[in-house]
């Protein structure tokens, strides 16, 4: 009992003290951390990931300074010297000193009996422990109590200044907590916010307001602006979908504003940023984008599978559409791993709906021509996206399968040995019929013309007939005609008169016609023969390519070589075939191809590619060369499409026939005079060119100066972009540009061509004027370039007059100093005339004969050209000009255009039959028959605006003009 009164002591001295201190240093203490805390969060706010680290470092000692300061306390209390040292120290440091050292009596009697008696020591140390007075320790304490409690206060007043500014503590402590860069805690930093939506521009629609913070649904491209009020004007605001971000702008009138272009769909949201990290506001704004579709595109009938020797053309008819506008419009030809687009369309003006038909004639096509794969044919539509890019809208296949190689070939030619065959019919009958006498006449003549009207009904058929794409070639079809021309003219003859005379004549002259079709037929089977094996010779190298690919690799890639062997292989199957129904070359050849064939059957089973290669490589070879077999095939191989009878035929004999040579040398004849005809009319021209004096164009460019200032200002106020296509602002600015070339060309001496161009500019202003007129009445801009139009008109037509007298002061003046030039041209085109006379008539009869339509366009040639040397005789150049072209037009039309048959056949053609290059005379020009852009224009307009019909002439030159520009 006595050992406890010294404990109880202490612990009453202890109390007294922390009685006075104990509440005041938990108020500062709480103080601090309240203002160390708030001071941190202010320090957070930076956001940066070194900033965020050192906060949380801090907080971290603090909570370690309060632990520790926990245990030292603890400590302190349990030691009674430190407790004595604290609270009596104070207040009478010689009785703490004394109570000390009597302490230190009690324990040294506690563990040494020796020093002394333990319980005199405790009775001292309780008699001086009483001794303390509690009431000054309670004083001292409270004064060390109000130290604390101001600490505190300065603590608290630092943490609510701190608070008090908006809501930094709360930002800061978001921004210390966030994970990934959000921030856990939404809040609230822009107020009154608004939303537009303006779509993009292509869809030419307006903006509008969408409720703010609610599910919406805008196209894709939609500019969204968002405007609002700050809450807290210090805050760096950005609008952000979690992803990106765009910053808000100030707008000058104390809100900010950020433009968002919609692209995925996505829900934005406002937040501030603090360095790496955002805070979001709670409000959301859910946007669904809706994606510009792809072109929808129809196409009728389709799908579909057509083959091309039952349908020889189609007519692809389509109809896209889409959502917001079109493009283009192509047709796509895809076959294996080649691919051809040809633009149907390119719609003007956003338009949402296109619609269109295409004649597809597959023998005058180059992409099928040279295919053996089916092709797929669509067609596809691109629409006018901006904002992800154009999309390509496509519609069903009409797949076309094409005829085995050199099957329409062999057709033609079945179909021209079944006119041959009608004819020999049409020749037995009349060699066994008897010679018409007295009352017979009308029944003979009456049964002649029955059997010549069918056996020319067939042969007429077979003439027109288009197969697999082919047509006859033009040269057949010229010596055909003709033929059939003179059958026509003899049956006549006997009807006019019937006599054995008369009788024999149409006879002799049906033998003919029939030797020069069989003639014509073994031509045509020769040449379709030495076309198709050059083409079966390319498949050929297919194989021998293929072969080598499947010995060479494995895997995948010998699979596809021998994928690609089997394709090859079962063309050439198909050729070969062909070729035997081609007359006796083609016989030959479809031997020779099925005997390679067989040869690389054999191979292939023995698994011996390398000889399978080796024997296609032969094949191609001999393919290549197509001459006949008896001939060595060591021949020339000149493709060429007129070969005499003993290469064609095979038989060595003579031709019985010269129509085809006559045929050929009408063909050079008329080109060669087409050719000539050409020059001279270019040296007409050029006549014409050098006889404008240069001194009378100097005078005319200085005085023309005014004048082309005066067109100018004539249509100053005409509009300068071009409207919707038939509108009365593109007819003004059509007009525009034409008065603009007209005031060029005068400026630059070409009154001729300002003269054009002038009339075209008038007839542009009455369209103008028209169109603006019927306008709708709300349509202002429409009727302003009506009236605008109209306005111009007089001051154009003014200056046209005088560039008109000043042209014709030219023209009489130049036609004085070409004259001589003039008349020799005359004279060549005399000669010219008379050549084109001579050709008639040897096209009228014998096995030259021409068809109809090419004598009576070689007899209106004539007349033009006999025009044209009246015309230059007389110095008239312009006029002698025009006849010259109009009978150059006659000639190249009697002449007729080759198909694409007959063009790929002179492509072939690199030799001659003797093995020399073949060539022909043409002229390089020189540096002084360069004219520039000026000759080039002028002979475009010329050319194209050559119609006689006066109903298209202008409508071309229009065109034409247009191109020009």
């Amino acid at each position: 009992m006595e050992h406890d009164v010294p404990v109880a002591l202490l612990a009453q001295l202890r109390s007294t003290w922390e009685a006075e201190i104990r509440p005041s240093a938990r108020r500062a203490l709480v103080a601090l951390a309240a203002a160390l805390l708030i001071g941190l969060a202010h320090l957070a706010r930076r956001g940066t990931p070194a900033v965020r680290a050192t906060v949380a470092a801090l907080l971290a000692a603090f909570c370690v300074f309060l632990v520790v300061r926990a245990i030292v306390l603890h400590r302190r209390r349990q030691d009674p010297r430190r407790t004595i040292q604290e609270t009596i120290g104070p207040t009478d440091p010689e009785l703490a000193a004394a109570t000390v050292r009597g302490l230190g009596l009690v324990e040294q009697t506690a563990k040494d009996a020796t020093r002394g008696s333990a319980s005199l020591a405790r009775l001292h140390l309780a008699r001086l422990l009483s001794r303390a007075s509690t009431e000054r320790i309670a004083e001292r304490a409270s004064v060390a109590a109000r130290r604390w409690s101001v600490a505190g206060l300065v603590f608290a007043l630092v943490a609510v200044f701190g608070a008090a500014i908006e809501q930094r503590v709360v930002e800061g402590l978001d921004v210390l907590v966030a994970r990934n860069g959000e921030a856990p805690l939404p809040l609230s930093y822009l107020e009154n916010v608004d939303i537009v939506a303006k779509p993009p521009e292509y869809l030419h629609q307006h903006g509008r307001v969408i409720d703010t913070f609610e599910a919406t649904s805008l196209p894709r491209g939609t500019m969204l602006t968002v405007h609002g009020h700050p809450t807290y004007p210090s805050r760096t605001l950005v609008l952000t979908d979690g992803k990106v971000e765009v910053p808000f702008a100030f707008d000058g009138g104390g809100g900010v504003v950020a433009r968002w272009e919609l692209g995925e769909s996505a829900t934005l949201r406002i937040a501030a940023r603090f360095g790496d990290v955002r805070i979001a506001q709670a409000d959301e704004q859910e946007v669904t984008s809706i994606p510009d579709l792809a072109p929808k595109v129809l196409v009728e009938e389709a799908p579909r599978t057509v083959r091309m020797l039952d349908e020889p053309e189609i007519v692809v008819s389509y109809e896209a559409t889409d959502d917001h506008g079109l493009r283009e419009v192509d047709l796509v030809y895809r076959s294996g791993g080649r691919e051809a687009r040809r633009v149907l369309s390119r719609p003007q003006g956003d338009l949402k709906s296109d619609r269109g038909s295409h004649r597809i004639v597959f023998g005058g096509d180059a992409f099928f021509k040279r295919n053996f794969l089916p092709v797929e044919i669509t067609v596809e539509a691109r629409d006018n996206d901006p904002i992800v890019g154009p999309k390509w809208g496509k519609s069903a296949a009409i797949v076309v399968i094409p005829p085995q190689v050199g099957e329409p070939e062999a057709i033609r030619y079945e179909a021209l040995v079944r006119a041959r065959d009608a004819l020999t019919d049409l020749v037995a009958m009349r060699l066994v019929e008897d010679t018409p006498k007295g009352k017979q006449n009308a029944d003979h003549v009456k049964k002649e013309r029955e059997a010549q009207e069918k056996a020319l009904g067939v042969v007429e058929e077979a003439l027109s007939g288009t197969y697999g794409g082919l047509r006859f070639p033009r040269r057949a079809l010229a010596l055909a005609r003709g033929q059939l021309r003179r059958l026509e003219v003899a049956l006549a003859e006997e009807q006019k008169q019937p006599s054995a005379a008369t009788h024999q004549k149409l006879v002799e002259e049906s033998e003919e016609v029939l030797l020069a079709i069989d003639a014509a037929a073994r031509s045509l089977g020769t040449s379709d023969t030495r076309r198709v094996a050059k083409r079966l010779a390319t498949v050929a190298d297919e194989a021998a390519e293929a072969t080598a690919v499947a010995a060479g690799q494995r895997g995948s890639e010998a699979a596809n070589g021998v994928a690609r062997l089997d394709a090859a292989v079962t063309v050439l199957d198909g050729g070969g075939k062909q070729l035997l129904r081609l007359g006796q070359l083609g016989l030959d050849l479809g031997e020779i191809v099925a005997n390679g064939l067989r040869r690389i059957d054999r191979a292939r089973k023995a698994n011996d590619l390398f000889h399978a290669e080796l024997a296609a490589r032969d094949l191609a070879a001999r393919l290549r060369n197509p001459d006949p077999s008896f001939a060595g095939g060591g021949g020339s191989g000149s493709g060429s499409g007129t070969e005499s009878a003993a290469g064609g035929g095979g038989t060595g004999d003579g031709d019985p026939s010269s129509a085809d040579d006559a045929a050929e040398a009408g063909e050079q004849e008329l080109e060669d005079l087409i050719r000539e005809h050409a020059n001279e009319l270019e040296d007409v021209e050029q006549a014409l060119e050098r006889a404008f004096s240069q001194d009378e164009l100097d005078e005319l460019k200085d005085e023309a100066k005014k004048h082309a200032e005066a067109i100018r200002e004539s249509i100053k106020n005409l509009p300068r972009r071009a409207g919707e296509p038939g509108s009365a602002t593109a007819a003004g600015k059509q007009a525009r540009d034409l008065a603009e070339s007209m005031a060029d060309a005068l400026e630059q001496g070409r009154p001729r061509d300002a003269v054009q161009s002038g009339k075209e500019a008038l007839r542009a202003l009455e369209d103008a004027k028209k169109r603006g007129q019927d306008a709708d009445q709300w349509d202002m801009g429409e009727q302003s370039a009506g009236r605008e139009a109209d306005r111009a008109r007089p001051g154009l037509a003014e200056e046209l007059a005088w560039a008109e007298q000043a042209l014709e002061k030219l023209r009489k003046s130049a036609a004085e100093r070409a004259k001589g030039d003039l008349e020799k041209s005359g004279k060549r085109e005399a000669q010219m005339a008379e050549r084109a006379r001579k050709l008639g008539e040897k096209g009228a009869s014998g096995d030259g004969s021409l068809p109809e339509e090419t004598l009576d366009l070689l007899d209106r040639a004539e007349k033009s050209m006999r025009d044209a040397e009246r015309a230059l005789a007389e110095g008239d150049g312009d006029a002698g000009l025009e006849h010259q072209q109009n009978a150059q037009r006659l000639l190249e039309m009697a002449r007729g255009e080759r198909n694409n048959e007959e063009n790929e056949s002179n492509q072939e053609r690199p030799e001659s039959s003797d093995g020399r290059s073949m060539a022909k005379k043409a002229d390089i020009p020189g540096k002084e028959g360069h004219k520039g852009p000026d000759a080039f224009r002028k002979r475009v307009l010329e050319g194209l605006g050559g119609s006689s019909d006066p109903l298209l002439k202008e409508a071309v030159k229009r065109y034409a003009e247009g191109l020009l520009r």
